[in-house]
């Protein structure tokens, strides 16, 4: 026997199939929720938590909660030999990026004459002179430190 009402037959048989899997469904969570008790979760595994998952840093942007540096902090001052073994040496002991090399009476002479004796060799010094970078790379040498160093390879020169 042939249905004339397919449709509504597949309609019915579906609906039928869609409310029983929703039981189901309804009966696993009340299942699941008798099953395992709710338990308070463990405060000392929340901080542990948190503290995984806290962020890394902080962005502020708010320019009146910045804070400037404006005085460094204070340091004992170095040796004219203690600056250029610890900064200068490492281009001049060997003439790297064309440096002139400790001892080379000709190459310290041009350079000399050329930036105008001690004080430009100072001044060049302190602002940077082809390759070198200000300061000759240290930020914290003060210029009294890079005068005495510049005399000091002068002097070992033979200027």
């Amino acid at each position: 026997m042939e249905h004339k009402d397919h449709d509504k037959v597949f309609f019915v048989n579906f609906s039928a199939v869609l409310a029983a899997l929703g039981f189901i469904f309804v009966i696993c969570i009340v299942a699941a929720r008798s099953l395992i008790p709710e338990e308070a979760p463990d405060p000392e595994a929340l901080e542990h938590l948190e503290a995984r998952i806290a962020p890394v840093g902080t962005v502020v942007t708010d320019p009146a909660a910045l804070v400037k540096v404006t005085s460094k902090t204070a340091r004992e001052p170095m040796s004219a030999s203690q600056v250029l073994s610890s900064t200068c040496n490492a281009c001049h002991a060997t003439g790297v990026l064309e440096a002139p090399k400790n001892g080379d009476k000709a190459a310290w002479t041009s350079r000399a004459d050329a930036a105008g004796g001690l004080d430009g060799l100072t001044a060049s010094a302190i602002a940077g002179k082809n390759l070198m970078p200000p300061r000759g790379g240290n930020p914290d040498l003060s210029d009294d430190e890079i005068r005495a160093t510049v005399e000091l390879m002068l002097k070992e020169a033979g200027i």
